[in-house]
């Protein structure tokens, strides 16, 4: 159990708040640095590290979240708005809110289901998640992704054959460890890992904020 978080044997919230409380996590970390991917990490096949390169040369200046398309995969947890865990475990999920991307969000099946093929979802912006506890991890599988958003700022591309394996480890009450597995075998030669560490912000909410597409 992690101290501080927990009151009882089975808690209503092991990435929340506790009773009675407020709160939601960020990342207080430069979001094309959160990767902390370092040569031989992410090793790119020869299209897409021409891609990156690509968009990196030219500033980012087509990247979708600029156009208001949701950030998916790992981005997003680095948005300066925050995001909260809601775990619902009568219906056997878990919902992630953001506060960035439209106050989007996604689901987490906790029920037991097995993890999905990407050939059997419809490919979506947050994929298909199937999560479960390992102790005090959330251990999440994610298949089932578009092509129509960058996964990381910093430009890193991928197919659809994306498989994203994350684990949430809340260390104490004000400190979330976030791992992510990043598995697409069309773009990277081997799977890569990043990590970094989140950041809890009591007694507030979540402020409202919606997209606005940039002109220029």
């Amino acid at each position: 159990n992690v101290t501080g978080v927990q009151t009882c044997a089975l808690p209503i919230f092991r990435l929340g708040p506790a009773a009675g409380s407020t709160g939601y996590w960020t990342t207080e970390v430069a979001e094309r640095d959160a990767a902390n991917v370092t040569a031989g990490d992410a090793v790119a096949m020869p299209w897409a590290r021409q891609l990156r390169d690509y968009r990196v040369r030219t500033g980012f200046t087509d990247d979708p979240f600029a156009r208001c398309v949701p950030p998916g995969g790992p981005r997003q947890f680095l948005g300066p708005q925050g995001f909260q865990f809601v775990e619902q475990r009568d219906l056997g999920r878990v919902l992630v809110l953001l506060g960035d991307g439209d106050r989007n969000w996604r689901v987490i099946y906790t029920d037991g289901r097995p993890v999905a093929q990407p050939a059997d979802v419809v490919a979506s912006y947050y994929g298909t998640s199937v999560g479960h506890w390992e102790k005090d991890t959330l251990v999440v599988d994610s298949v089932g992704y578009n092509e129509k958003f960058w996964f990381l700022g910093a430009g890193l591309p991928h197919t659809e054959a994306l498989h994203l394996t994350e684990r949430f480890t809340r260390t104490d009450r004000n400190t979330m460890t976030y791992s992510v597995t990043v598995d697409d075998p069309r773009t990277y030669t081997k799977p890569w890992n990043a990590t970094w560490t989140m950041r809890w912000v009591p007694d507030q909410e979540l402020q409202e904020f919606f997209c606005e597409e940039k002109t220029s």
